[in-house]
């Protein structure tokens, strides 16, 4: 089979991970796979190309464009593509126009949340209109799915659940070490994710001005970058938090290693569909402190797996992550279920069979 993964470009993102990886497993099943980037390559390209999966991107620029359309609908015959799938609303309308029309080719989505990234409406507008052309949707999570169909109308008969799943050989080795096990007062707190308002890192750090009052030796761990983090650092320093934060810059070979070195992981989002990071930290053993946004408690359990709050409330996260740290043998019997949990069911194994599954389907 000849399958096309259609995003906006290869930055190093989830929805781009998640892409990427499933283009490799698809690739490594025996799948003629590409990738094709509507707007630029971006920084994974290279690592796709590495592991046998072509990156051609045809450089979109702001606005509708029916020569990038045309160019996608030769590409696709050129490529005799069978399946395109399509990554969100920003690519969707492109995929399903140049799929149907150019190769009569099945075509499936992927919406990694309910709502577009860049809250563009006229993307709905236009993901709505393809829908007719559209075998598949998949959402990351049910709370994705019902939100789709109860606020923009999908199709609940083309609407399905694929969990995402991750690469799990970076974590097989050693899980980190028993979450907990030190004095709890020098817990170690973490997070990776960009730094944008979506994230909600500022009220994980007002949060952690208040554990700290009761956790004097806490730390807090930030790993990532993007458009606020000077603010986030005068934060902190405001805060009077000192040494007890550190920002980091962690590239994906090195993630594993930092989550090894926490006792718990942290999200703070107000909103998300099913990042990438919570399956992650889950793989490396350790126990989740949540806002209760998308999918996240559909994989890790409440009461197994993660404690959970609501999402906007640094009063409440702070609850959270001093409520989980209490016990240190409860914190290392929820990191170990975490980890059972992700490797029973995260790998991006499971994710590709589940696709298939679905394209087995949709092709009939």
């Amino acid at each position: 089979m000849r399958i096309v993964q259609l995003v906006e470009n290869l930055e190093a993102g989830g929805l781009e991970r998640m892409a990427l990886d499933l283009a490799v497993a698809q690739h490594q099943l025996g799948h003629h796979v590409y990738i094709y980037c509507l707007h630029d390559r971006g920084k994974l390209a290279d690592e796709a190309e590495a592991a046998g999966v072509r990156v051609t991107a045809f450089h979109k620029k702001p606005g509708l464009s029916f020569s990038v359309l045309v160019k996608l609908m030769r590409q696709m015959r050129r490529d005799r593509i069978d399946v395109v799938h399509t990554h969100n609303p920003g690519v969707h309308h492109y995929g399903a126009l140049a799929g149907h029309f150019a190769r009569g080719a099945v075509v499936l989505s992927t919406r990694h949340s309910a709502i577009d990234s860049q809250g563009r409406p006229y993307q709905e507008r236009y993901f709505k209109l393809v829908t007719r052309w559209t075998a598949a949707i998949a959402s990351v999570c049910d709370r994705t799915r019902v939100e789709l169909i109860e606020r923009a109308g999908i199709d609940r008969a083309k609407s399905v659940v694929v969990y995402n799943g991750i690469r799990l050989g970076p974590y097989r080795a050693q899980p980190a070490a028993a979450p907990g096990a030190g004095h709890p007062s020098r817990i170690r707190f973490g997070t990776i994710g960009r730094m944008v308002p979506a994230k909600a890192h500022n009220v994980l750090l007002d949060a952690f001005a208040i554990v700290r009052r009761e956790l004097p030796g806490a730390e807090l761990r930030l790993a990532g970058y993007g458009e606020l983090e000077e603010a986030l650092r005068q934060q902190a320093a405001r805060l009077d938090l000192g040494g007890s934060v550190s920002f980091d810059r962690v590239t994906a070979v090195e993630a594993p290693d930092f989550y090894r070195s926490l006792d718990l992981f942290v999200l703070s989002s107000v909103n998300e569909g099913l990042p990438l990071v919570i399956l992650e930290a889950m793989a490396a053993g350790l126990p989740i402190v949540s806002t209760r946004v998308g999918g996240i408690s559909e994989v890790a359990v409440e009461g197994d797996a993660a404690w959970y709050c609501e999402p906007g409330s640094a009063v409440e996260l702070a609850a959270a992550m001093i409520a989980a740290v209490r016990d240190p043998a409860e914190l290392a019997r929820k990191g170990a279920a975490a980890r059972e949990l992700a490797f029973s069911r995260y790998g991006v194994e499971h994710m590709a069979a589940n696709y298939q599954k679905l394209i087995d389907r949709a092709r009939g």
